[in-house]
Protein backbone atom coordinates (compact mmCIF):
# COMPACT_ATOMS: atom_id res chain seq x y z
CA UNK A 1 0.00 0.00 0.00
CA UNK A 2 1.24 3.43 -0.91
CA UNK A 3 2.64 5.77 2.14
CA UNK A 4 0.43 8.26 1.38
CA UNK A 5 -2.90 6.01 1.29
CA UNK A 6 -1.81 3.98 4.68
CA UNK A 7 -4.59 4.76 7.47
CA UNK A 8 -3.02 7.85 9.68
CA UNK A 9 -1.70 7.10 13.23
CA UNK A 10 0.45 7.87 16.13
CA UNK A 11 4.17 5.79 15.57
CA UNK A 12 6.18 6.85 18.16
CA UNK A 13 8.99 5.43 16.52
CA UNK A 14 8.43 8.08 13.91
CA UNK A 15 11.00 11.29 14.47
CA UNK A 16 7.60 13.31 13.92
CA UNK A 17 5.38 11.54 16.93
CA UNK A 18 8.75 11.10 19.61
CA UNK A 19 10.25 14.15 19.23
CA UNK A 20 7.36 16.85 17.92
CA UNK A 21 3.78 15.63 18.25
CA UNK A 22 3.94 13.82 21.80
CA UNK A 23 6.24 16.71 22.91
CA UNK A 24 3.69 19.14 21.59
CA UNK A 25 0.58 17.34 23.37
CA UNK A 26 2.66 17.54 26.81
CA UNK A 27 3.27 21.34 26.26
CA UNK A 28 -0.29 22.00 25.86
CA UNK A 29 -1.32 19.91 28.61
CA UNK A 30 0.75 21.62 31.13
CA UNK A 31 -0.63 25.19 29.49
CA UNK A 32 -3.75 24.29 30.28
CA UNK A 33 -3.10 23.36 33.60
CA UNK A 34 -1.36 26.17 34.22
CA UNK A 35 -4.50 28.45 32.70
CA UNK A 36 -6.83 26.51 34.37
CA UNK A 37 -6.08 25.85 38.11
CA UNK A 38 -6.75 29.10 39.60
CA UNK A 39 -10.38 27.95 39.23
CA UNK A 40 -9.60 25.09 41.88
CA UNK A 41 -7.96 27.53 44.05
CA UNK A 42 -10.49 30.73 43.55
CA UNK A 43 -12.60 30.08 46.32
CA UNK A 44 -9.38 30.24 49.01
CA UNK A 45 -7.85 33.37 46.65
CA UNK A 46 -11.30 35.29 47.38
CA UNK A 47 -11.60 34.56 51.45
CA UNK A 48 -7.65 35.37 51.78
CA UNK A 49 -7.56 38.50 49.50
CA UNK A 50 -10.99 39.45 50.01
CA UNK A 51 -11.81 39.12 46.33
CA UNK A 52 -15.77 39.44 45.02
CA UNK A 53 -17.08 37.18 42.65
CA UNK A 54 -17.12 40.45 40.20
CA UNK A 55 -13.51 40.82 41.04
CA UNK A 56 -12.74 37.19 40.83
CA UNK A 57 -14.06 37.11 37.06
CA UNK A 58 -12.19 40.45 36.75
CA UNK A 59 -9.15 37.99 37.40
CA UNK A 60 -10.03 35.10 35.36
CA UNK A 61 -10.89 37.31 32.36
CA UNK A 62 -7.19 39.12 32.81
CA UNK A 63 -5.52 35.80 31.48
CA UNK A 64 -7.40 36.67 27.87
CA UNK A 65 -6.09 40.39 28.04
CA UNK A 66 -3.04 39.30 27.33
CA UNK A 67 -3.80 36.19 25.46
CA UNK A 68 -5.54 38.20 22.44
CA UNK A 69 -2.66 40.43 22.23
CA UNK A 70 0.09 38.03 21.77
CA UNK A 71 -1.68 35.60 19.01
CA UNK A 72 -1.56 37.62 15.66
CA UNK A 73 2.45 38.84 16.20
CA UNK A 74 3.15 35.51 17.38
CA UNK A 75 1.95 33.58 14.55
CA UNK A 76 3.47 36.16 11.88
CA UNK A 77 6.88 35.61 13.51
CA UNK A 78 6.61 31.73 13.26
CA UNK A 79 5.69 31.69 10.32
CA UNK A 80 9.10 33.41 9.72
CA UNK A 81 11.24 30.49 10.99
CA UNK A 82 10.67 31.00 14.57
CA UNK A 83 7.73 28.72 15.71
CA UNK A 84 10.35 26.34 18.03
CA UNK A 85 11.99 29.42 19.86
CA UNK A 86 8.38 30.97 20.65
CA UNK A 87 7.34 27.78 21.82
CA UNK A 88 10.14 27.22 24.03
CA UNK A 89 11.06 31.13 25.78
CA UNK A 90 6.63 30.92 26.27
CA UNK A 91 6.85 28.02 28.55
CA UNK A 92 10.15 29.70 30.37
CA UNK A 93 7.39 32.73 30.96
CA UNK A 94 4.50 30.58 31.67
CA UNK A 95 6.35 28.35 34.66
CA UNK A 96 7.70 31.45 36.13
CA UNK A 97 4.57 33.52 36.00
CA UNK A 98 2.17 30.84 37.17
CA UNK A 99 4.67 30.92 40.02
CA UNK A 100 4.37 34.50 41.08
CA UNK A 101 0.57 33.72 41.20
CA UNK A 102 1.46 31.57 43.80
CA UNK A 103 3.04 34.43 46.08
CA UNK A 104 0.76 37.40 45.43
CA UNK A 105 -0.95 39.48 48.38
CA UNK A 106 -3.05 41.77 46.57
CA UNK A 107 -5.15 42.33 43.34
CA UNK A 108 -3.07 44.48 40.82
CA UNK A 109 -0.40 41.60 41.11
CA UNK A 110 -2.66 38.81 40.78
CA UNK A 111 -4.05 40.67 37.62
CA UNK A 112 -0.54 41.49 36.50
CA UNK A 113 0.94 37.84 36.78
CA UNK A 114 -2.53 36.71 35.03
CA UNK A 115 -1.69 38.94 32.16
CA UNK A 116 1.70 37.77 31.39
CA UNK A 117 0.57 34.41 32.24
CA UNK A 118 -1.91 35.07 28.98
CA UNK A 119 0.34 36.99 26.46
CA UNK A 120 2.88 33.95 27.05
CA UNK A 121 -0.17 31.26 26.27
CA UNK A 122 -1.08 33.27 23.60
CA UNK A 123 1.91 32.92 21.44
CA UNK A 124 1.69 29.08 21.98
CA UNK A 125 -1.18 27.24 19.51
CA UNK A 126 -0.17 29.65 16.51
CA UNK A 127 3.11 28.75 16.85
CA UNK A 128 2.16 24.99 16.82
CA UNK A 129 0.04 25.37 13.74
CA UNK A 130 3.21 26.03 12.34
CA UNK A 131 4.97 23.21 13.36
CA UNK A 132 2.21 21.08 12.21
CA UNK A 133 2.20 22.50 9.04
CA UNK A 134 5.94 21.71 8.69
CA UNK A 135 6.50 18.28 10.08
CA UNK A 136 3.39 16.89 9.52
CA UNK A 137 1.93 15.07 6.14
CA UNK A 138 -1.10 16.70 5.48
CA UNK A 139 -2.87 13.40 6.13
CA UNK A 140 -1.67 12.90 9.81
CA UNK A 141 -1.97 16.80 10.57
CA UNK A 142 -5.74 16.33 11.80
CA UNK A 143 -4.28 13.87 13.96
CA UNK A 144 -1.91 16.15 15.88
CA UNK A 145 -4.39 18.52 16.06
CA UNK A 146 -6.65 15.89 17.43
CA UNK A 147 -3.97 14.67 20.05
CA UNK A 148 -3.13 18.43 20.85
CA UNK A 149 -7.02 18.92 21.34
CA UNK A 150 -7.74 16.27 23.72
CA UNK A 151 -4.99 18.43 26.48
CA UNK A 152 -8.16 20.77 26.55
CA UNK A 153 -10.65 18.71 28.92
CA UNK A 154 -8.06 16.01 29.80
CA UNK A 155 -6.15 18.58 31.45
CA UNK A 156 -9.07 19.69 33.42
CA UNK A 157 -9.80 16.63 34.61
CA UNK A 158 -6.59 15.95 35.93
CA UNK A 159 -5.95 19.54 37.26
CA UNK A 160 -8.82 19.78 39.26
CA UNK A 161 -8.85 16.70 41.65
CA UNK A 162 -4.66 17.28 41.88
CA UNK A 163 -4.85 20.82 42.74
CA UNK A 164 -7.86 20.26 45.21
CA UNK A 165 -5.89 17.97 47.11
CA UNK A 166 -2.22 19.71 46.69
CA UNK A 167 -4.60 22.87 48.22
CA UNK A 168 -5.70 19.97 51.07
CA UNK A 169 -2.05 19.22 51.68
CA UNK A 170 -0.25 22.69 51.64
CA UNK A 171 -2.11 25.63 50.27
CA UNK A 172 -3.30 27.37 47.63
CA UNK A 173 0.09 29.07 47.15
CA UNK A 174 2.22 26.49 47.34
CA UNK A 175 -0.02 24.26 44.44
CA UNK A 176 0.28 27.49 42.36
CA UNK A 177 4.48 27.55 42.52
CA UNK A 178 4.25 22.90 42.37
CA UNK A 179 2.41 22.69 39.12
CA UNK A 180 4.79 25.78 37.74
CA UNK A 181 8.18 23.39 37.83
CA UNK A 182 6.88 21.38 34.84
CA UNK A 183 6.42 24.35 32.35
CA UNK A 184 10.23 25.32 32.62
CA UNK A 185 10.83 21.34 32.77
CA UNK A 186 8.70 20.61 29.30
CA UNK A 187 11.13 23.81 27.72
CA UNK A 188 14.13 22.33 28.19
CA UNK A 189 13.09 19.17 27.03
CA UNK A 190 11.19 21.00 23.64
CA UNK A 191 14.82 23.05 23.77
CA UNK A 192 17.05 19.45 23.22
CA UNK A 193 13.87 17.12 21.25
CA UNK A 194 12.77 19.55 18.93
CA UNK A 195 13.87 21.39 15.23
CA UNK A 196 11.85 23.80 13.82
CA UNK A 197 12.17 22.20 10.56
CA UNK A 198 11.99 18.36 9.76
CA UNK A 199 14.97 19.20 7.28
CA UNK A 200 17.43 20.26 10.34
CA UNK A 201 17.15 17.58 12.85
CA UNK A 202 19.76 15.33 13.00
CA UNK A 203 18.02 12.27 13.74
CA UNK A 204 15.50 11.99 11.41
CA UNK A 205 16.28 9.52 8.55
CA UNK A 206 16.31 10.78 4.81
CA UNK A 207 13.28 8.40 4.44
CA UNK A 208 11.24 10.21 6.79
CA UNK A 209 12.44 13.65 5.59
CA UNK A 210 11.61 13.40 2.07
CA UNK A 211 7.90 11.82 3.04
CA UNK A 212 7.22 14.77 5.67
CA UNK A 213 8.38 17.27 2.78
CA UNK A 214 6.80 15.48 -0.29
CA UNK A 215 2.95 14.98 1.59
CA UNK A 216 3.11 18.21 4.30
CA UNK A 217 1.39 20.42 1.51
CA UNK A 218 -1.29 18.12 0.13
CA UNK A 219 -5.36 19.09 0.73
CA UNK A 220 -4.20 22.62 1.47
CA UNK A 221 -5.15 25.74 0.00
CA UNK A 222 -3.37 27.64 -2.47
CA UNK A 223 -0.68 30.47 -1.16
CA UNK A 224 -2.20 34.06 -0.57
CA UNK A 225 -1.31 37.10 1.76
CA UNK A 226 -2.38 37.94 5.02
CA UNK A 227 -4.44 40.83 3.54
CA UNK A 228 -6.35 38.30 1.22
CA UNK A 229 -7.13 36.13 4.45
CA UNK A 230 -8.38 39.04 6.14
CA UNK A 231 -10.96 39.54 3.32
CA UNK A 232 -12.19 36.16 2.94
CA UNK A 233 -16.05 36.96 5.08
CA UNK A 234 -15.52 32.72 6.25
CA UNK A 235 -12.37 34.27 8.29
CA UNK A 236 -14.66 36.15 10.18
CA UNK A 237 -17.32 34.27 10.43
CA UNK A 238 -15.02 31.76 12.24
CA UNK A 239 -13.71 34.16 14.68
CA UNK A 240 -17.20 35.30 15.23
CA UNK A 241 -18.20 31.57 16.08
CA UNK A 242 -14.93 31.00 18.40
CA UNK A 243 -15.86 34.24 20.01
CA UNK A 244 -19.22 32.90 21.43
CA UNK A 245 -17.88 29.20 21.54
CA UNK A 246 -15.00 30.38 23.70
CA UNK A 247 -17.10 32.05 26.19
CA UNK A 248 -19.34 28.92 26.44
CA UNK A 249 -15.93 27.51 27.27
CA UNK A 250 -14.02 29.41 29.70
CA UNK A 251 -17.17 30.49 31.95
CA UNK A 252 -17.70 26.66 32.41
CA UNK A 253 -13.92 25.72 33.11
CA UNK A 254 -13.22 28.60 35.26
CA UNK A 255 -15.90 28.79 37.29
CA UNK A 256 -17.31 25.08 37.18
CA UNK A 257 -15.21 24.35 40.43
CA UNK A 258 -17.03 27.38 42.79
CA UNK A 259 -20.61 26.54 41.12
CA UNK A 260 -20.14 22.69 42.36
CA UNK A 261 -19.16 24.14 45.84
CA UNK A 262 -21.96 25.81 45.79
CA UNK A 263 -24.01 22.74 45.18
CA UNK A 264 -22.15 20.83 47.63
CA UNK A 265 -20.74 22.55 50.46
CA UNK A 266 -17.69 20.24 50.12
CA UNK A 267 -14.00 20.77 50.55
CA UNK A 268 -11.50 21.17 47.80
CA UNK A 269 -10.52 17.68 47.14
CA UNK A 270 -13.95 16.46 46.77
CA UNK A 271 -15.37 19.38 44.46
CA UNK A 272 -11.55 18.48 42.20
CA UNK A 273 -12.65 14.86 42.18
CA UNK A 274 -16.10 16.36 40.94
CA UNK A 275 -15.42 18.51 38.79
CA UNK A 276 -13.29 16.15 36.46
CA UNK A 277 -16.30 14.42 35.89
CA UNK A 278 -17.51 16.84 33.04
CA UNK A 279 -13.97 17.17 31.74
CA UNK A 280 -13.71 13.21 31.82
CA UNK A 281 -16.99 13.41 29.66
CA UNK A 282 -15.81 16.13 27.28
CA UNK A 283 -12.68 13.65 26.71
CA UNK A 284 -14.75 11.01 25.64
CA UNK A 285 -16.98 13.18 23.50
CA UNK A 286 -14.09 14.24 21.95
CA UNK A 287 -12.90 11.23 20.86
CA UNK A 288 -16.52 9.75 20.01
CA UNK A 289 -17.78 12.89 17.75
CA UNK A 290 -14.17 13.11 15.80
CA UNK A 291 -14.70 9.09 15.10
CA UNK A 292 -17.87 9.41 14.15
CA UNK A 293 -17.36 12.10 11.54
CA UNK A 294 -14.47 10.54 10.10
CA UNK A 295 -16.62 7.22 9.69
CA UNK A 296 -19.81 9.26 7.79
CA UNK A 297 -18.28 11.02 5.69
CA UNK A 298 -20.16 13.50 5.79
CA UNK A 299 -19.32 17.58 5.91
CA UNK A 300 -17.75 18.59 9.26
CA UNK A 301 -20.07 21.41 10.27
CA UNK A 302 -23.06 19.40 11.39
CA UNK A 303 -20.50 17.80 13.89
CA UNK A 304 -19.38 20.97 15.18
CA UNK A 305 -22.97 22.34 15.61
CA UNK A 306 -24.54 19.98 17.34
CA UNK A 307 -22.80 19.21 20.71
CA UNK A 308 -22.33 22.97 20.78
CA UNK A 309 -25.98 23.55 20.80
CA UNK A 310 -26.49 20.86 23.18
CA UNK A 311 -24.06 22.84 25.56
CA UNK A 312 -25.77 25.86 25.34
CA UNK A 313 -29.39 24.57 25.71
CA UNK A 314 -28.22 22.10 28.92
CA UNK A 315 -27.19 25.69 30.35
CA UNK A 316 -30.29 27.11 29.89
CA UNK A 317 -31.98 24.11 31.39
CA UNK A 318 -29.70 24.40 34.13
CA UNK A 319 -30.99 28.02 35.43
CA UNK A 320 -34.79 27.19 34.13
CA UNK A 321 -35.44 23.69 35.44
CA UNK A 322 -35.44 23.36 39.14
CA UNK A 323 -34.91 19.79 40.10
CA UNK A 324 -32.28 19.65 42.96
CA UNK A 325 -28.97 19.61 43.22
CA UNK A 326 -28.21 16.41 41.16
CA UNK A 327 -29.96 17.74 38.24
CA UNK A 328 -27.87 20.84 38.30
CA UNK A 329 -24.81 19.11 38.68
CA UNK A 330 -26.06 17.05 35.48
CA UNK A 331 -26.66 20.16 33.09
CA UNK A 332 -22.96 20.84 34.23
CA UNK A 333 -21.89 17.64 33.07
CA UNK A 334 -23.81 17.71 29.66
CA UNK A 335 -22.61 21.37 29.06
CA UNK A 336 -19.22 21.11 29.92
CA UNK A 337 -18.61 17.76 28.14
CA UNK A 338 -20.57 18.99 25.04
CA UNK A 339 -18.36 22.27 24.47
CA UNK A 340 -15.54 20.08 24.06
CA UNK A 341 -16.44 17.78 21.46
CA UNK A 342 -16.03 19.13 18.68
CA UNK A 343 -12.18 20.60 19.45
CA UNK A 344 -10.33 18.66 17.01
CA UNK A 345 -12.76 19.10 13.83
CA UNK A 346 -13.04 22.73 14.47
CA UNK A 347 -9.42 23.29 14.71
CA UNK A 348 -8.87 20.71 11.57
CA UNK A 349 -11.14 22.32 9.24
CA UNK A 350 -9.35 25.85 9.95
CA UNK A 351 -6.27 24.65 9.10
CA UNK A 352 -7.40 23.54 6.06
CA UNK A 353 -9.19 26.65 4.94
CA UNK A 354 -6.73 28.99 5.41
CA UNK A 355 -3.43 29.40 3.35
CA UNK A 356 -0.89 27.44 4.24
CA UNK A 357 1.81 30.15 3.98
CA UNK A 358 -0.40 32.23 6.38
CA UNK A 359 -1.40 29.54 8.88
CA UNK A 360 0.58 30.84 11.96
CA UNK A 361 -1.26 34.19 11.61
CA UNK A 362 -4.48 33.20 10.40
CA UNK A 363 -4.89 30.59 13.12
CA UNK A 364 -3.64 33.64 15.25
CA UNK A 365 -6.46 36.02 13.96
CA UNK A 366 -9.04 33.25 14.56
CA UNK A 367 -7.77 32.45 18.17
CA UNK A 368 -7.26 36.13 18.91
CA UNK A 369 -10.92 37.43 18.29
CA UNK A 370 -12.63 34.10 19.35
CA UNK A 371 -10.38 34.25 22.88
CA UNK A 372 -11.76 37.58 23.33
CA UNK A 373 -15.06 35.28 24.14
CA UNK A 374 -12.39 34.15 27.20
CA UNK A 375 -12.47 37.69 28.67
CA UNK A 376 -16.52 38.35 28.65
CA UNK A 377 -17.91 34.80 29.16
CA UNK A 378 -16.22 34.47 32.81
CA UNK A 379 -16.60 38.37 33.65
CA UNK A 380 -19.58 38.09 32.54
CA UNK A 381 -20.77 35.54 34.89
CA UNK A 382 -18.62 37.17 37.72
CA UNK A 383 -21.06 40.20 37.08
CA UNK A 384 -23.92 38.76 37.12
CA UNK A 385 -23.37 36.03 40.22
CA UNK A 386 -25.57 36.49 43.33
CA UNK A 387 -24.72 34.82 46.60
CA UNK A 388 -24.92 31.48 47.00
CA UNK A 389 -25.62 30.62 43.31
CA UNK A 390 -22.44 31.80 41.00
CA UNK A 391 -24.42 29.93 37.84
CA UNK A 392 -26.84 32.27 37.52
CA UNK A 393 -25.48 34.07 34.68
CA UNK A 394 -25.00 30.44 32.87
CA UNK A 395 -28.77 30.79 31.01
CA UNK A 396 -27.13 34.05 29.41
CA UNK A 397 -23.72 32.34 28.00
CA UNK A 398 -25.66 29.31 27.10
CA UNK A 399 -28.36 31.99 24.49
CA UNK A 400 -24.85 33.32 22.93
CA UNK A 401 -23.35 29.24 22.22
CA UNK A 402 -26.62 28.41 20.73
CA UNK A 403 -26.06 31.26 18.64
CA UNK A 404 -22.60 30.24 17.67
CA UNK A 405 -24.37 26.49 16.57
CA UNK A 406 -26.46 28.15 14.53
CA UNK A 407 -24.10 30.00 12.19
CA UNK A 408 -22.00 27.11 11.81
CA UNK A 409 -25.22 25.25 10.76
CA UNK A 410 -25.91 28.29 8.33
CA UNK A 411 -22.01 28.22 7.25
CA UNK A 412 -21.99 24.91 6.47
CA UNK A 413 -25.24 24.99 4.42
CA UNK A 414 -23.75 27.23 2.30
CA UNK A 415 -20.24 25.40 1.98
CA UNK A 416 -21.79 21.95 1.34
CA UNK A 417 -24.05 23.64 -0.89
CA UNK A 418 -21.50 25.18 -3.55
CA UNK A 419 -20.66 22.51 -6.14
CA UNK A 420 -16.59 21.50 -6.44
CA UNK A 421 -15.59 24.76 -5.05
CA UNK A 422 -12.66 23.52 -2.19
CA UNK A 423 -12.98 26.47 0.10
CA UNK A 424 -16.82 26.39 0.41
CA UNK A 425 -16.84 22.45 0.25
CA UNK A 426 -15.90 21.77 4.48
CA UNK A 427 -15.90 17.88 3.11
CA UNK A 428 -13.40 15.20 4.24
CA UNK A 429 -13.58 12.03 2.57
CA UNK A 430 -10.06 11.06 4.06
CA UNK A 431 -9.38 9.49 7.16
CA UNK A 432 -7.01 12.43 8.24
CA UNK A 433 -9.33 13.51 11.29
CA UNK A 434 -9.25 9.86 13.10
CA UNK A 435 -8.29 9.32 16.28
CA UNK A 436 -5.44 6.65 16.19
CA UNK A 437 -4.10 4.42 18.63
CA UNK A 438 -0.55 4.83 19.38
CA UNK A 439 1.95 1.70 17.71
CA UNK A 440 5.35 1.00 17.62
CA UNK A 441 5.19 -0.51 13.81
CA UNK A 442 5.52 1.19 10.72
Amino acid sequence: MPAAARPPRIDIRQVRWARIGIPLFVTYFICFMDRTNISVASPHMASELQLSAAAMGLVFSAFFWGYVLSGLPAGAWAGKGHAKNIIVACMVIIGLSAAVTGVVHNLPVLMAARIVLGLAEGAIFPAFAVMFISWFPSHERGIAVALTMYTVPLSSAVMAPLSGWLIEVTSWRAMFVIQAVPAILVAIWLHFSATEKPENHPRLSAEERDYIIATRTVETTDESTLLQVFMRPVVWLLALIYFFWVMGIYALTLWLPTVIGDLTGQGSFLVGLLTAIPFLVGTAALYLVTKRAVASGRSLGSFIALPIAISGTAMIVQHFVHLGAVFSFAMLVVAAGSIYAALALWWTWVMQIVPRNQAGASVGFVNLCGNFGGLVGPLLIGLVATAGNTASGFWIIGVWVIIAALIVKILDSRRTGANGDAELSGRHTDADLEPAPVTTDR
